[in-house]
């Protein structure tokens, strides 16, 4: 069922993909959905799952930027879909949402922020074992030249 404000999923239906623009955000009515980061890819990363009442999708009508997780169904869920134009007087008729779609938009920050962390940190580990590489090369290539072998005659 799929026709105008509510929208019915069935378990691993993609809901929205990272990387594509949307115009509209979520509300859950029943069910549940899993938000991913590179879903399907080898670096697949399960970021939470959300259930009744919880909203997504709020930074797509905030800032027509593309998604950056995938939402999957995780079981058979129901939403109600609120577009760009009907999010004033979703949030007038619900006060409430507002406080959750903010909340949200701090989760979704904290999230990015501690992914880029891990990322920085990913980085500077592999700088330091090149840099640790690199100091066993230039120890070896010492010893022989200490040794006098030539590096081509090993």
């Amino acid at each position: 069922m799929k026709n105008g404000k509510m929208l019915q999923f069935s378990a691993d239906e993609v809901i929205i993909k990272e990387g594509e623009i949307y115009q509209e955000m979520y509300k859950i009515v029943h069910g549940s959905v899993a938000i991913y980061l590179r879903y399907g890819q080898k670096e697949e990363h399960l970021v939470g799952v959300y259930s009744k009442s919880k909203c997504f999708g709020e930074v797509h009508v905030l800032s027509d930027q593309p998604s950056i997780y995938t939402v999957v169904a995780f079981d058979e869920v129901l939403l109600m879909r609120i577009t760009k134009e009907s999010l004033e007087d979703f949030i007038r008729n619900n006060p409430r949402n507002a406080i959750d779609i903010m909340q949200n938009m701090v989760h979704t920050n904290m999230l990015m922020q501690k992914n880029i962390n891990l990322l920085l940190d990913d980085l500077y580990e592999k700088q330091d074992v090149n840099k640790k590489r690199t100091q066993e090369m230039k120890e070896r290539i010492q010893q022989y030249r200490l040794s006098g072998c030539h590096l081509w005659e090993a």
